[in-house]
Order: C-alpha cells, then structure tokens, then sequence
C-alpha cells in the first residue's frame, strides 16, 4: 500500500523544493506520480476588492501587477519542479504509464486558489505543502487549511530545512487523542506506518483526554503488523503543542501524525490551538487529517 498520485502545491516560494523532495521521496515507495501545481489568482478578482469609484487606469494598473507577481510565482515554481525532477531521476507523464517508475507533472490553473486546491487535492491520496511562516502565511495558509478541511485527504506539511537524504517516515510519532481528526490522520498515515522502523504513539494527558487511550491504539496498529511505543506524558499546564514537538524531537521522529482542527478553525486562531502551534513551530514533516 502506497501513495500512487501526489499532490504538491506551489506558490513560487523558498519552501517549494522542500515540499517537492519530500513528495518525489514518497513516490519512490511505490512508483508514484507527483503533479506540481500552481494554483493562479485571476486578475479580475482583484477588483471587486478595490469598490467603486475607482478609476478604468488604476485597475488596469492593478492587474497588470497582480498578472506580473502571478508570472514572476509560476515560472520560479516551474524552475524548481524541473530540478527536483531531475534530481528525482523522475519522468515527465500526464497520464498513468505502465512500468512502475516515478513520474511527474507540471500543471497552471486559473482560479479561486483555495477552490482549484481542493479541487485537484480530492484527486490525490495525498497533498504536499511548504510550511508557512505564521507572520507571511496569506494565501499559502490559506489553501493549506482548504486542503486540510475540505478535501478530504491529508496533508503533508513539510518544514523548509526537510532534507529527504535524512528520511521521511521512517521513525513516526503518533499525536493521539482518540478524537475523529486522530483516527483519520492515523488510518491516511497507514502506507507510512506499516514500513516505519519505528512508531511512538504519544498520549499526552490533560483534563480532557486519558493518555491510557494510547494503548489501545497500539493494540489497533498491531493488527496492522505495527508494532508501537506508547508514551503518555502530563500535560501539566503546558502547551500540548509544544509538547508534542519536544517529544517528536526526543524520539528522533521524521515524520508526526496529527488530527488537525479539532477545535474550529476561528478558535485556534483566536485563542490559539495544537494545530496551529505544530503547523508554525514543527521541525519535521506532519501529516495531518481532519
């Protein structure tokens, strides 16, 4: 079992050739194919924004920079899919070839960026994105979480010093809570699970959660012929967040497994939440599911 068609959404930004090796390593498992694609913002929907009374010359003006940043974004993302490419020692195909090698893609959209992403995600086992910098996140955050609520696929996060030389997925930690988000980023991470070397499921234990819940998720991923750690540490006041990523970090882990957003989006954003701690502060890869 393994991740056949992958999705790498670029934006034209440093962290693409991060997000693209770590997504032509995970073809390799099994002779998959990666679609790079640049999701474009249509000109015209800038102007709707500006209201009336604007003059025909500034929104001219308007969309000819917004055509210019969009051109300057797809041919710096188009750079850096044909070098990862190669480096992959990948083929170019649009369509599903008969041996099982690594293929790749390259594609352009027009559209509502956040739509043409979950749109092309839904036709994916599963999504690439760079991390995103929680002051500079814009769009790219905002496409990210579309993927990641909307789409029904996970999602692949990948922090921009990833190098795949180093591994991808092959000592895992688990953030298990029992929540629906954690059973469904655990059953996407199956693929990677089943070939780690090792897994570590971390319970942390709040006034909401038992951390004992962790060994019934071992008992799970034996059927699954996995053999699993179990760590149940208090949480104690701190932040379940950071506390995750220091126990990744102490595992050693390449890869964490995350339930995201499951409190709503709007609280996390005001009140702040594990999801968005772990998507701005990781330092390794995390696959996430809602």
């Amino acid at each position: 079992m393994s991740y056949r068609k992958i999705l790498s959404v670029l934006t034209g930004g440093a962290g693409d050739r991060a997000a693209l090796a770590a997504a032509f390593a995970l073809a390799r498992r099994g002779g998959g194919h990666v679609l790079g694609l640049v999701p474009n913002p249509d000109p015209r929907e800038a102007v709707p924004a500006l209201g009336e009374g604007v003059s025909g010359a500034l929104v001219e003006e308007i969309m000819t920079m917004v055509e210019q940043e969009s051109r300057n974004h797809r041919t710096r993302a188009h750079q850096t899919f044909d070098a990862v490419l190669a480096e992959a020692g990948a083929s170019l195909a649009e369509s599903p070839v008969a041996a099982a090698s690594v293929t790749g893609d390259f594609r352009e959209v027009v559209g509502n960026q956040e739509d043409v992403a979950v749109v092309q995600a839904r036709l994916a086992d599963l999504s690439v994105m760079a991390q995103v910098a929680e002051t500079t996140g814009g769009e790219a955050l905002l496409m990210l979480e579309a993927i990641l609520l909307d789409s029904a696929r996970p999602l692949l996060v990948v922090p921009p010093a990833f190098n795949a030389d180093a591994g991808l997925g092959r000592h895992i930690v688990i953030a298990w809570n029992g929540s629906r988000e954690s059973a469904q980023a655990v059953a996407q991470a199956l693929p990677l699970l089943t070939t780690a070397e090792t897994v570590t499921v971390i319970a942390v234990e709040t006034d909401k959660t038992d951390g004992a819940a962790g060994r019934d998720l071992a008992e799970y991923l034996g059927w699954h012929g996995v053999t699993a750690q179990v760590r149940q540490p208090m949480a104690e006041g701190r932040s379940v967040g950071a506390l995750l990523l220091a126990e990744a970090k102490a595992a050693d882990a390449d890869l964490l497994v995350l339930g995201g957003y499951g409190h709503s989006r709007l609280r996390e954003m005001i009140l702040g939440g594990v999801t968005r701690h772990v998507l701005y502060n990781a330092t390794l890869p995390v696959l996430l599911a809602h």
